[in-house]
């Protein structure tokens, strides 16, 4: 993949912060952000992370109490999507880059451009990724990203006055069944209705990396893998 068709320069960042702190933290980014350059932030936590549909459901509050039971904090996001679980084999990526970006910058360009290089970071995987909707996952989208009909990656975006934000959930390790679960009892308590805008889950329609490698990949792993193929890329990559 040919990064320096849109950039001069790669920053990298992988620093810790709590659930609550992540917006304000990729909100800080955004706003510093140089034209020439895409920043690639990992990041993990532990929680649910809610769409603002999520809040228009009419027992919102009710499906809230089924996170608190189990402890998961929530958090409700400004980028597109619905609800997604963040744990210790979740790896989380901001993409962030200019709107000004001649190729890359419009609404779909971005997307495209987020399946690619996603695609890129995740070829020594030797994973065969599709495109395309998993309607019975969680926060199902047009460009999710699955193996074998398996959802392992979605993507929400948020734009800025000057900026794109591609919000990644990637799926690595750990029970993703039971993560669908969780998920599914907070739109059986919220969706009464059964609204045809909110998924009706089924638990066996996304699996993690490590599930379908039969490897016993971690987040760290993950990480270290993309890091390597983005220096491999030629481009200039500064790691904070």
């Amino acid at each position: 993949m040919n990064l320096y068709q849109h950039f001069k320069s790669v920053t990298i960042i992988d620093q810790h912060a709590e659930l609550e702190d992540q917006l304000h933290r990729d909100k800080t980014l955004a706003s510093n952000l140089n034209p020439q350059t895409m920043i690639v932030r990992f990041w993990t936590a532990q929680g649910v992370i809610l769409g603002k549909m999520d809040t228009l459901l009419p027992e919102y509050e009710k499906g809230l109490k089924v996170f608190q039971s189990s402890g998961h904090k929530t958090l409700v996001r400004k980028a597109g999507g619905l609800a997604v679980v963040c744990d210790s084999g979740i790896l989380n990526l901001t993409i962030m880059f200019s709107k000004e970006s001649p190729l890359i910058g419009g609404l779909n360009e971005s997307y495209d451009f987020g399946i690619q290089l996603m695609r890129h970071l995740m070829h020594d995987l030797h994973m065969d990724i599709q495109e395309g909707e998993v309607s019975n996952s969680y926060c199902p989208g047009k460009y999710d990203l699955s193996v074998k009909g398996k959802k392992i990656a979605g993507m929400a975006q948020y734009r800025s006055k000057d900026t794109v934000m591609l919000m990644v959930t990637l799926c690595v390790s750990g029970n993703q069944q039971k993560r669908c679960a969780l998920i599914k009892n907070f739109y059986d308590v919220a969706n009464p209705l059964k609204d045809p805008k909110y998924p009706v889950i089924d638990n066996q329609s996304m699996e993690t990396i490590s599930a379908i490698t039969h490897r016993a990949y971690t987040v760290a792993n993950i990480k270290e893998n993309m890091v390597q193929i983005l220096h491999k890329s030629g481009i200039p990559v500064n790691n904070q």
